[in-house]
């Protein structure tokens, strides 16, 4: 478009120019004036040729920087996209870690207190993480870490979220879900857990127990944590290898005892 533009300008100019030129002939001799049209016409092309080297010229260093930035656009995307995997994963087992963890609690919190949507928190760990190292070493223990992480992941659904909070403890988000059916979900894992295999001789049985708790309205992310933490304890003090509820008490009931 601007080329069309220049054209036009240095075409109409010439016109104008070889007009005057020729208006102001004293004999209007063909050969004047052929002579003087040629001229023109030389230097209104040779201009133009040079002026359309030179925007050519622009453009492909035009196009040439654009793409240098569209190179270092995707460049910078990608680190982007691997700097937030290195900030929020954890590198053992792939699930997110705790940092990360408690972020989305904050939001899935945010979001229960302006709706009607509900949620459950729940910690769960590997019993027999301390004896499998004791027996076996660190190696065999991580490897029981990301068979652990992998049969939980299948068993969640897409909404839900699973992070490592400690060695082997790991933080459940189940979106949707009521203590009820938190803990038919948490059971369920725990029977497929039972079926890991240590080693040929399954001389180590694991089982998992974790703790759980609904968002009832009142309680801060850190709460939430604790009392799914509390629940645990009262799990593992039962013997192993099952889940507790917390037993939640409203802060007008608390008030009242």
């Amino acid at each position: 478009m601007q080329k069309s533009r220049i054209y036009g300008v240095m075409a109409a100019s010439t016109v104008l120019v070889g007009g005057v030129m020729i208006y102001l002939l004293p004999d209007f001799s063909v050969y004047l004036i052929a002579t003087i049209c040629l001229g023109l016409l030389v230097a209104m092309v040779a201009p133009a040729v040079l002026i359309s080297m030179t925007i050519n010229k622009l453009q492909g260093d035009v196009d040439e920087k654009l793409a240098e930035l569209r190179s270092q656009g995707d460049e910078l995307s990608s680190l982007k996209s691997k700097f937030s995997a290195v900030t929020t994963l954890d590198d053992l087992t792939g699930c997110s870690n705790k940092r990360h963890f408690m972020d989305l609690l904050i939001q899935h919190r945010a979001m229960s207190e302006r709706g009607t949507y509900e949620f459950t928190v729940a910690i769960c760990q590997v019993d027999q993480f301390t004896e499998i190292i004791e027996k076996q070493g660190l190696g065999r223990g991580n490897e029981v870490l990301q068979l652990f992480s992998r049969i939980v992941k299948a068993a969640l659904r897409e909404v839900d979220v699973i992070a490592r909070m400690d060695a082997d403890k790991f933080g459940l988000i189940l979106s949707g879900c009521s203590e009820q059916d938190a803990l038919q979900i948490i059971t369920r894992i725990s029977q497929l857990i039972s079926q890991i295999q240590v080693n040929d001789q399954d001389d180590v049985k694991i089982t998992s127990s974790g703790g759980i708790t609904s968002f009832h309205g009142t309680e801060s992310h850190d709460d939430l944590i604790e009392h799914a933490e509390q629940a645990l304890l009262y799990a593992i003090e039962q013997g192993r290898d099952r889940v507790a509820g917390y037993n939640y008490v409203s802060p007008e009931e608390a008030a009242e005892s």
